[in-house]
C-alpha cells in the first residue's frame, strides 16, 4: 500500500473511529504510558512491535520489498548498513507494513476503544485513516534523554542483540544513531501535517506524559 491509498476510503476512517493512535520513536515511554492508559480507563491494546513477526511471515516480496529483505537480514547486516539507509529502510518498511496494521485494526469490535501503540505508526500514515485529529499523537525522546537511558546496561535485550554482532560497538553506535534520525523524521512528519507530539526529555515522568495523552485524547473513566 502507498501512502495516501486510504485517503478517499472514507468508510475505513469511520470504522477505525474508535482508534487511539500512539505513535513515535524508541525510548519515549509509549509502552508503558500504553500500560497505564489501558489498565485506568478500561481500553484494549494493539501493539505493533507483537504484530510485526506475525506480518514477517506473511509479508509479499512483490508488494512489501524493503519489508520482506529486512525480515531476512542478520542483526549484523541491519545495524552495518550506513546509518542514512537504516533510517529510509525503516520508514519504507513501516509504511509496507501499515497495511496489515490497519487489516488487524479493522478485525477489532468496535464496542470498545483500542490504544494503537508503535513505533510503526507513521504519522503520514496514521494520517490518512484519521476520522479525528485528537485521536491521534506521537511521542519521542530527545537525543539526550535516548542515549542516557536507551543502553545495554539498562536493556539487556539490547545487550543480546549486540551479542550477534562482529563489531558490538559499532553496531550500537549506528543502532542509536538510526533512532536519532528516526525521530527526527517522525517530528518532521508531525509538524508538517499539524498533529499532537508530545518531546520526552524527562521532566515529565511517565504517568504525567499519560494524563497530558489522557486529556489529548480526551479520556473519562468509566
Amino acid at each position: 500500500m502507498r501512502s495516501g491509498a486510504w485517503a478517499d476510503n472514507e468508510h475505513v476512517r469511520h470504522d477505525l473511529a474508535h482508534v487511539l493512535w500512539i505513535g513515535g520513536a524508541p525510548c519515549s515511554g509509549k509502552s508503558s504510558l500504553t500500560d497505564m492508559l489501558a489498565g485506568e480507563y478500561g481500553l484494549m491494546v494493539y501493539r505493533c512491535d507483537d504484530a510485526f513477526p506475525e506480518h514477517a511471515e506473511c509479508v509479499d516480496p512483490g508488494r512489501h520489498p524493503t519489508f520482506h529483505r529486512l525480515s531476512n537480514l542478520a542483526w549484523d547486516e541491519i545495524w552495518m548498513r550506513p546509518v542514512g539507509v537504516q533510517i529510509a529502510e525503516e520508514m519504507e518498511c513501516y509504511r509496507e507494513e501499515f497495511e496489515m496494521i490497519v487489516d488487524d485494526l479493522l478485525a477489532y469490535p468496535r464496542s470498545l476503544p483500542v490504544i494503537a501503540e508503535g513505533a510503526a505508526l507513521l504519522p503520514r500514515c496514521v494520517s490518512d485513516v484519521l476520522l479525528d485529529r485528537r485521536h491521534a499523537i506521537w511521542i519521542v525522546p530527545t537525543e539526550a534523554f535516548q542515549r542516557a537511558h536507551y543502553t545495554p546496561e539498562q536493556r539487556p535485550w539490547v545487550r543480546d542483540i549486540l551479542k550477534q554482532c562482529e563489531d558490538p560497538g559499532r553496531a550500537f553506535r549506528n543502532w542509536m544513531e538510526r533512532d536519532v534520525g528516526f525521530a527526527r523524521q517522525v517530528v518532521r512528519q508531525v509538524e508538517e501535517l499539524e498533529l499532537e507530539l508530545i518531546e520526552v526529555d524527562g521532566r515529565r515522568t511517565i504517568a504525567e506524559n499519560a494524563q497530558a495523552v489522557a486529556e489529548h485524547f480526551g479520556l473519562a473513566r468509566g
